[in-house]
């Protein structure tokens, strides 16, 4: 009976990627399983292109799973996918755009909701594109991919107190934005 991957942390099975060709398959089928939804979400949210999302999303799984042929410890598996698809979708913007862009594109996801709610989703994308590129960036992560301070911190190249501070910023920017909206809001109830 073999091993149970499910069981296995992150950081032991980035470990197994050295191994043997069977157990290194093993490993990389099971952090993929965990991670590559997040992965492609990112992509898909910072480059608004599906087929180029897509040839990020690969070279991203190929580049961390040559990474593991490196005498490299590693902790955070998430944030270091995280770091490797926002370098490459960035290099890819700046090709296209020659300008070094990171999420100008970015769009959250419409759902089928009410009036009322396709209102406020279309006033909080307004007020999350009204913020600085560094604010925006973390509050996506934070809000949409549920990463960690720690997670974040990692992805893009920071400390955990400059994530948290950024955070709270761009909370605070978001609801003095919002605020007149809830104010009349208030008036109608």
């Amino acid at each position: 009976m073999g091993k149970n991957y499910k069981d296995i942390s992150d950081a032991e099975l980035y470990y197994m990627l050295k191994g043997s060709k069977s157990e290194s398959k093993k490993a990389f089928d099971e952090l993929y399983r965990r991670h590559s939804t997040n992965v492609y979400t990112y992509c898909r949210k910072v480059l608004n292109n599906d087929p180029m999302a897509e040839d990020i999303f690969q070279e991203t799984f190929t580049r961390f799973y040559e990474s593991a042929k490196q005498d490299r410890e590693m902790t955070n598996v998430s944030g270091y996918l995280i770091k490797i698809a926002r370098n490459l979708c960035l290099n890819e913007k700046a090709k296209k755009y020659n300008d070094k862009v990171s999420l100008d594109d970015l769009q959250l996801p419409h759902y089928d909701v009410s009036y009322g709610n396709k209102q406020l989703n279309e006033l909080l994308q307004t007020a999350l594109d009204a913020l600085p590129k560094k604010y925006r960036e973390v509050i996506v992560l934070r809000e949409y991919l549920d990463m960690s301070y720690k997670e974040i911190a990692e992805a893009v190249g920071t400390t955990m107190p400059v994530v948290r501070i950024r955070i709270y910023r761009a909370k605070g920017k978001i609801r003095e934005l919002l605020a007149p909206y809830f104010e009349e809001m208030k008036d109608y109830n």
